[in-house]
């Protein structure tokens, strides 16, 4: 299994590929530690208390409508759960077990779906999956919930014509 495309050296000196799109040298996803969004609601906070405080003490205006936005915003940031307790290597694990054919290439994308539950924000893992014959002639898309591992929808695959 292998990550990323690999392209012959001599294609890429004389076409001239920057190095940062070599796609074999950035290597695994890393997840932004979701205390950094904590820290942005901290701050939506603390702005709508110091409207509130300004509004009382001198006299700009009305900054009482500025404050409860700011409130609402802060908690709804506060409401946004991404916690994500899935890694790569173990989706890569989940699909050995769940597609039916080789896997040569993959692609993984982490992103979030929207929903009025408890967690706002559902981590997915969304994964395409190539096999491993050059050009591919197989290709598999599925996703998968970062924060307990279970397949969201079907696994489609298709035959690849003419890549």
């Amino acid at each position: 299994m292998a990550e990323g495309i690999n392209i012959n050296e001599e294609d890429v000196q004389k076409e001239n590929v920057p190095d940062d799109l070599n796609s074999l040298a950035v290597g695994s996803y890393v997840i932004p530690n979701p205390l950094r969004r904590r820290r942005f609601a901290h701050l939506v906070l603390l702005s709508s208390l110091i409207a509130l405080t300004l509004n009382f003490l001198l006299e700009l205006g009305n900054l009482v409508p500025s404050s409860i936005i700011l409130g609402i915003t802060s908690i709804f940031i506060y409401a946004i759960d991404n916690k994500i307790t899935l890694n790569q290597h173990e989706i890569l694990e989940f699909l050995t077990d769940n597609i039916n054919h080789s896997i040569g290439y993959y692609s993984i994308a982490l992103t979030f779906q929207f929903k009025f539950k408890f967690r706002l924000l559902n981590p997915v893992w969304t994964v395409i999956v190539y096999d491993h014959k050059n050009p591919p002639s197989l290709k598999t898309i599925l996703e998968i919930d970062a924060y307990n591992l279970v397949l969201i929808g079907d696994i489609y695959t298709e035959e690849i014509i003419d890549a």
